[in-house]
């Protein structure tokens, strides 16, 4: 039988049709996770997103603490290799900024951005990539969306204007940089 794969937040989704319907699994560090069944290929797949989705949220509601350095350090480990150059070069800013808290302007300029929209796109996206790797609860956006920037920060001091947005690096981020060789 054909089969369907998919690659979701570091897990592969794999659906077939049965003679009943489609059957779906879900495969992370070579182990079956879930598997469940429904009426089409694409009903299969929402389901075994939103059980991947759901479980990123319950593993970071459950953890008592801010992440560890050595859990960071484990985390970029395994995104090193997929940093553009322009993400590294972000976290360079970051963690030079004064006190490692930076403006979104002076992330787009670390990374030769030519506004802060795409830092705030950018560095979002390199939270998104640490918290499929080390889920922690993350502050949600008027739009109800999950910021995922704030896997890498917590919000600064300066809050008047988008632009004038702040960024204070967690102390386990900034450490992991250091042991990894991503500060200089």
């Amino acid at each position: 039988m054909p089969r369907v794969r998919e690659n979701y937040r570091r897990h592969s989704l794999v659906v077939a049709e049965t003679g009943s319907g489609w059957l779906g699994v879900i495969w992370g560090n070579r182990k079956k996770i879930h598997e469940c069944e429904g009426p089409s290929e694409e009903a299969v797949l929402d389901m075994l997103r939103t059980f991947v989705d759901e479980s990123f949220v319950t593993i970071a509601k459950e953890r008592p603490a801010p992440p560890s350095g050595d859990e960071y350090v484990h985390a970029f480990r395994a995104i090193v290799d997929d940093l553009p150059d322009s993400y590294r070069a972000m976290l360079k800013g970051h963690y030079h900024a004064p006190n490692q808290e930076i403006t979104t302007t002076a992330l787009a300029d670390a990374a030769g951005y030519s506004n802060y929209s795409s830092a705030n796109l950018h560095y979002g996206t390199l939270g998104k990539m640490l918290y499929e790797v080390l889920p922690i609860e993350v502050e949600k956006g008027s739009d109800g969306q999950p910021v995922y920037t704030f896997a890498l920060a917590t919000a600064g001091d300066t809050r008047d204007s988008e632009e004038r947005w702040t960024w204070k690096m967690r102390p386990g981020v900034a450490y992991a940089l250091e042991q990894l060789g991503l500060t200089t």
